[in-house]
């Protein structure tokens, strides 16, 4: 049996979580869209709330981890130096279909 993991792009999905001891993840709903998801996990990352993603002048430095980047240096191996750039964290969620049973 392979796992053929899929991103979820289109954020409008609905999402049901079967297993009730998971569910309690993510605000004690078993029932939400998948944007919804992305948004609070983004909020657990950064540690903020769901209206501050929306505000502007609330926990800016915070939200640029997760909008514009923040200022990094990176040391690739066997590079001769650090690079100077933004580092972005994204949020990604897969799905992978049950094998239809024949």
């Amino acid at each position: 049996m392979t796992d053929n993991y899929q991103p979820l792009e289109n954020e409008s999905h609905a999402i049901n979580i079967i297993d009730q001891d998971v569910h309690r993840f993510y605000v004690g709903e078993s029932m939400f869209k998948l944007g919804h998801l992305i948004e609070g996990i983004k909020c657990k990352l950064i540690d903020s709330s769901r209206s501050d993603l929306s505000k502007e002048n609330i926990n800016l430095n915070r939200k640029k981890w997760i909008n514009d980047g923040v200022e990094v240096e990176l040391l690739k191996v066997g590079a001769l130096g650090w690079q100077k750039g933004k580092l972005k964290l994204k949020v990604t969620v897969e799905f992978c279909p049950d094998e239809s049973v024949r």
